[in-house]
């Protein structure tokens, strides 16, 4: 699999100089612009972050997708933005995508499979997602076996 800055379609606006930290790893991450949506992604986990919003404007007139508190097994990340401890939530029609979601509201975090995961039970539950959008979501993070 092609890291998500070397795959055709991305353009590069700041690499490795965004301000922001990746949660999961600590290292600078870069902002980078696909179909006109620029991302604040991670080169070493291929993490991406999504500013409050984001993902609601990228799904469009999709129901809002409502988040519930999650218990998993990993560690607390902090928001690249404010700092605060994020909370772990699973989001999705199927509540079965677990992410980082800011206290504060800035954003959520994605880990590298949990943006496939995600289009995968929107697709599951019936969501009529644009091509465009389908598309956008799958190059970003392929399924296991994908790109």
């Amino acid at each position: 699999i092609l890291p998500l800055h070397k795959r055709p379609g991305w353009r590069i606006l700041t690499p490795g100089r965004s301000a922001m930290k990746c949660p999961a790893c600590r290292v600078p991450m870069y902002v980078a612009e696909y179909q006109q949506i620029e991302l604040d992604l991670c080169g070493r986990c291929d993490g991406v972050w999504f500013d409050g919003g984001e993902l609601a404007l990228l799904l469009g007139d999709e129901p809002p997708l409502a988040a519930t508190e999650a218990a998993p097994d990993e560690a607390t990340r902090t928001c690249p933005l404010c700092d605060k401890p994020m909370a772990k939530v699973n989001i999705g029609p199927g509540r079965r995508v677990v992410v980082d979601q800011c206290p504060q509201r800035c954003g959520l975090w994605f880990d590298g499979p949990e943006l496939a995961e995600l289009t995968t039970d929107l697709e599951t539950a019936g969501w009529c997602l644009s091509a465009k959008v389908r598309g956008f979501l799958r190059e970003m993070f392929p399924a296991k076996g994908g790109k």
